[in-house]
């Protein structure tokens, strides 16, 4: 007896031994992984095998993304579609013309283009309308900005920025590009013909040796108006550009009426825009006539958002799921209704997570693509939603929909995933701003039980401080310093 009680003691002491040795190499690790952290930055780590300054709130940047995707899943459902209608009333169609209002209902379909358009039209031709007198859009979907409070004012005017509203199409943006010309004239620029923006071009080419700091700059003159000043070094072939628009209402009308002349409706069709519905629409019989356009369905948008970052996507979903929570939850109550498109996409939010007994106290949500710099979320909430993607079977489609490092999407370039360990084993939405190197998703680990097992994981950087990389080198040394410190952090992810 006294003997088996001294092997259990010894065999406990060598456990404990054992487990001592194990708290002293993982502190070693952190403590190795700490020393590559970017000096003067506020870093943040959520995960399984590190975690440090948790307590504190940080900007996501397009982080946000996982939850706008979490909740577009949860209140629109994977089946969703963006619809765009015609209607008329076919009692006042008389030989062709159409002496009632065409009627064109927007919903804010982030993917409708100009030839989606044209194909609606050419239906409506079909169906026997040839002439038109009047066009009411209604565009009155959402209430209050286009843009989320906190967005930074530059970026209006840039197309990764555009206005989300109703009324959207061809992404309410414009393409075009600077060419250089001779040393002290006016640049060559050009952009899509029969553009729905002004743009005055006053950009200089100097010559080479006089171009360093030189810079394009875009000055908003009013709606839909815009000046290019500033220079272009001579030895610059081409500058591409892009432009959206920062009326949104003017740009769609602008495309319409272009199409309705191409398509022989009429030169003179008074368009306007109407704050609701008319009654006449509500109407089941068959004289009101209907045309619709359906976007591609909630899993390929979400897919888009996530692989892409799509900013418009982002807040298109995000708008639509707050519109759409307040109709399913019987919360159009007099009170709620003044509140604008952002607010009820982040009422809606914060009742996701509190039904999912996931923290959002403290948490500031200004919009869904994560361009507001106001927004402030906890690490441990976004893990939070990374673990209820696993867990949950409404959401486990989600995981397949993010970008592979070295693979696809935003992932498949970024510096720190081209360690032979994480291509292809890191699944993750990044999110980047001034300041601003954040990651977020899963790390693919082999289990001797489960064959492969997703790690989740939270990454976030604020308060990040570069210099300016020097030639030849790509980067600067503060960014290599933080590449290194990523994937240390990823790879002890893949350790037991």
């Amino acid at each position: 007896m006294i003997e088996v009680v001294t092997q259990f003691k010894q065999g406990c002491f060598k456990a404990a031994f054992i487990f001592l040795i194990c708290l002293i190499s993982m502190a070693a690790q952190s403590q190795a992984l700490l020393n590559n952290a970017p000096k003067g930055a506020l870093v943040i780590t959520q995960s399984d095998w590190h975690s440090q300054n948790t307590q504190y709130l940080a900007n996501p940047a397009s982080l946000m993304k996982i939850f706008t995707a979490t909740l577009a899943t949860e209140t629109l459902g994977k089946n969703y579609r963006f619809k765009t209608e015609l209607a008329y009333d076919e009692t006042s169609l008389n030989q062709g013309r159409l002496t009632g209002p065409l009627t064109l209902t927007l919903t804010g379909d982030p993917s409708f283009t100009q030839k989606d358009l044209h194909t609606l039209l050419m239906t409506l031709a079909k169906a026997g309308v040839k002439k038109l007198d009047k066009v009411e859009i209604d565009a009155s979907r959402y209430q209050g900005h286009a843009w989320s409070l906190g967005q930074v004012w530059n970026d209006h005017g840039i197309c990764f920025a555009a206005p989300t509203s109703a009324a959207m199409i061809n992404r309410n943006c414009v393409f075009g590009n600077l060419k250089a010309t001779k040393p002290g004239q006016v640049a060559h620029f050009y952009q899509t013909p029969n553009s729905p923006l002004t743009v005055e071009n006053q950009v200089v080419t100097i010559e080479a040796n006089k171009a360093k700091g030189c810079q394009v700059l875009l000055k908003v003159l009013g709606a839909n108006h815009y000046r290019l000043t500033g220079c272009i070094d001579e030895k610059r072939k081409t500058l591409p550009l892009g432009f959206s628009a920062n009326e949104a209402n003017t740009f769609f009308a602008h495309i319409f009426m272009q199409e309705l002349i191409l398509l022989g409706f009429g030169s003179e069709i008074e368009i306007s825009f109407i704050d609701q519905a008319p009654s006449w629409l509500a109407k089941t019989d068959k004289s009101v006539k209907r045309i619709s356009h359906h976007s591609a369905p909630l899993t390929k948008l979400v897919a888009r958002m996530l692989k892409r970052s799509d900013n418009l996507v982002a807040d298109a979903l995000f708008k639509a799921s707050g519109h759409q929570y307040f109709l399913s939850e019987n919360a159009g109550a007099a009170s709620f209704e003044t509140l604008d498109a952002y607010q009820k996409g982040s009422l809606a939010l914060m009742s996701l997570l509190d039904k999912n007994q996931i923290d959002s106290q403290g948490l500031v949500v200004r919009d869904g693509s994560g361009l507001s710099r106001e927004n402030l979320l906890y690490a441990t909430s976004l893990y939070q939603v990374l673990e209820l993607w696993l867990s949950h079977p409404k959401f486990v489609w989600l995981v397949e929909a993010l970008p592979i490092a070295a693979q696809s999407g935003t992932l498949k370039n970024r510096e720190s995933l081209k360690h032979d360990m994480l291509k292809g084993r890191v699944l993750a939405k990044s999110g980047s701003m001034q300041g601003v190197v954040n990651l977020a998703g899963f790390v693919q680990v082999a289990d001797e039980n489960k064959g492969l097992k997703l790690r989740p994981f939270v990454f976030m950087v604020n308060q990040f401080s570069k210099s300016k990389a020097v030639k030849p080198a790509k980067f600067s040394v503060e960014e290599l310093s933080l590449f290194k410190f990523e994937a240390g952090f990823l790879t002890q992810g893949f350790r037991p």
